[in-house]
């Protein structure tokens, strides 16, 4: 993407948004606890879901894109019928979301993060939930992420620690630690994985995102030292990153700073930074989506989604 290139006016202010599978739909939760599903082709609104009575912090689309779960501050994780708008199923957990992610091959399972407990992987038709084990330190905040194909999960925690678990049998297949130069630990802020590929980054405390093979992860074992393929950081500026994601096709990486809406963007092979996209100065970034075929960005701040995509001629 070169500039910008419009902006969807959702209503209500916007908090959070995520493609589906094609990039057709664009699904945007909002401050009063609606969701608003934009036609990505019209750029018109195509479906407005009242989903909750408190903001809506975590949104994710169903593999075949005809369901989508989401997650508000009251605790509360549900899961809509796009179509007809109907709530399926509803499961109220004992603290704030901080995530919500669908298996990406069996929308039957859900990822869910609490608040300063242990992920859980919901099963849906029977309602059963499965903690997953974490080290100790279980009053930290831990971020966990499917990878591609939802064979592992990857969970992080405040001190830096990464556990590999096996989906199914949720057994520690591999670990280790992000460290800083100083072999200080960092809390990792979030985990994504590339739509293409095998690679996934990981966004920490120390204001650095660094990227990783999966598959040299799962060949380091556990208590591993992988090297990160890339390190991305904003040397001039100390930038921290609020939101970070891979481009449609893995080879580019966008970051969000966290202090105004500027978004970065990197080849992932060389590590080069290619282009900063300015949004409207004082305003805070809160999250970016890059669609997952085109070369566009979703970026939210102040309420309004912003769309970048390459100049039209």
């Amino acid at each position: 993407p070169q500039e910008a290139d419009g902006t969807l006016d959702c209503i209500s202010m916007a908090l959070t948004c995520t493609f589906n599978r094609w990039g057709t739909l664009l699904a945007v939760g909002c401050n009063d606890g609606r969701i608003v599903i934009w036609d990505f082709l019209t750029r018109g609104i195509a479906k407005i879901i009242s989903a909750h009575i408190h903001p809506v912090c975590s949104l994710c689309w169903s593999r075949d894109g005809h369901k989508l779960v989401s997650a508000s501050t009251d605790n509360i994780v549900s899961q809509w019928d796009v179509l007809s708008g109907d709530c399926d199923q509803r499961f109220r957990f004992p603290s704030p979301i901080l995530k919500v992610q669908y298996h990406p091959r069996d929308q039957n399972r859900v990822l869910v993060c609490p608040m300063k407990s242990a992920p859980v992987m919901l099963t849906l038709s029977d309602s059963k939930h499965v903690v997953l084990p974490v080290d100790d330190d279980s009053d930290l905040n831990v971020v966990a992420s499917f990878d591609r194909r939802g064979e592992y999960i990857y969970t992080g925690n405040a001190k830096g620690k990464i556990l590999v678990l096996k989906t199914d049998t949720q057994d520690l297949v591999a670990s280790f630690r992000v460290t800083t130069g100083t072999s200080n630990t960092t809390a990792i802020k979030s985990i994504e994985f590339a739509r293409k590929g095998s690679c996934f980054l990981i966004n920490t405390a120390d204001r650095i995102i660094r990227v990783y093979d999966g598959r040299e992860i799962l060949t380091c074992g556990r208590d591993g030292e992988p090297e990160p393929m890339q390190k991305l950081q904003d040397l001039v500026n100390r930038t921290p990153w609020k939101k970070c994601c891979f481009s449609g096709d893995g080879e580019y990486i966008v970051a969000g700073s966290a202090r105004q809406h500027a978004l970065y963007i990197w080849e992932k092979s060389i590590g080069n930074l290619v282009k900063i996209l300015h949004g409207t100065r004082g305003e805070l970034l809160l999250d970016v989506a890059w669609h997952p075929v085109r070369p566009i960005i979703a970026s939210i701040s102040s309420g309004v989604v912003s769309i970048w995509a390459q100049n039209q001629v």
